[in-house]
């Protein structure tokens, strides 16, 4: 059910909000790199979150520092996750449920950093998209497993638990924003799931 096998036209066709989010995201690195590299005033420049910028009323911060990111680590593997965790809930939910759960995630996930921290560290990423993907995949694991097959079943509790253990391990990973998001996929899972909610592409694997 991971597995990317669509070639380009047909994934643009079957997921267009996960093609429109990993172009934002890529247009912004591409604009990132000709202005001169993943610097703290080229994140800023471009979205990303700041404390004192937010409180100074710029509240777009709380949004768009989920298309930005910090290096190109962590674009590549972000942009990964994004769509080997996104295509199959995309498919599930529908584009327009999928594309409100993202932005409502992302937009929560800010929330809750500007709540909870107070510094002037700069912040950018999507992880608390991705990490609301595991939080829904988990609520479906739990309470609507027939969804799933056993093997995508075990794939999703070791991705969760690789991704929980390297946010605690990473220095510059944030366990806040990680663990909010998953918790906000977790209990927005069931305004979003309905009882015809499938992946009707998981017995094509």
């Amino acid at each position: 059910m991971f597995l990317v096998r669509e070639d380009f036209k047909t994934f643009i066709k079957k997921y267009p909000i996960i093609t429109i989010m990993v172009s934002i995201c890529s247009i912004l690195a591409l604009l990132t790199t000709a202005a001169g590299g993943y610097t703290t005033e080229n994140i800023l420049k471009f979205g990303g979150y700041q404390y004192d910028l937010v409180q100074q009323g710029e509240f777009w911060r709380l949004l768009t520092y989920a298309f930005m990111h910090g290096n190109y680590t962590h674009f590549f593997m972000n942009m990964t996750f994004m769509i080997i965790l996104g295509r199959p809930l995309e498919s599930a939910l529908g584009s327009v449920k999928f594309l409100f759960f993202y932005m409502v995630a992302a937009l929560l996930t800010g929330i809750i950093l500007h709540l909870v921290y107070s510094s002037n560290i700069v912040s950018s990423g999507s992880s608390g998209v991705g990490y609301g993907f595991l939080g829904i995949y988990l609520f479906i694991i739990l309470f609507r497993k027939n969804m799933l097959l056993l093997d995508d079943r075990k794939f999703i509790l070791t991705f969760i638990a690789i991704g929980l253990i390297s946010s605690f391990i990473i220095p510059s990973s944030s366990l806040t924003g990680h663990l909010a998001g998953m918790v906000i996929g977790f209990m927005i899972s069931p305004f979003l799931l309905n009882k015809t909610s499938t992946f009707k592409h998981s017995l094509n694997v």
